[in-house]
């Protein structure tokens, strides 16, 4: 993973949720950001931050229908 990723995402386009684990463990400016990021270019989506284990799940069960990108 690259250092300067602070998160992945996972995009569910069926029912427009973005599913984001932060991968940093220093927060600072991490929720502004990615705030901003959110409402600038999926502000029809709903987002969810979960643990590297759900997301993990998540992506591994839904991943065949939808996009999979990182930020």
């Amino acid at each position: 993973m690259n250092k300067s990723t602070n998160w992945e995402f996972f995009k569910q386009d069926q029912n427009k949720i973005l599913w984001v684990h932060i991968c940093t463990r220093d927060l600072t400016g991490v929720a502004i950001s990615l705030n901003k990021w959110w409402k600038t270019r999926y502000p029809e989506y709903k987002i969810r931050v979960v643990s590297k284990k759900e997301f993990e799940q998540i992506k591994n069960k839904k991943g065949k229908s939808s996009d999979n990108l990182n930020q």
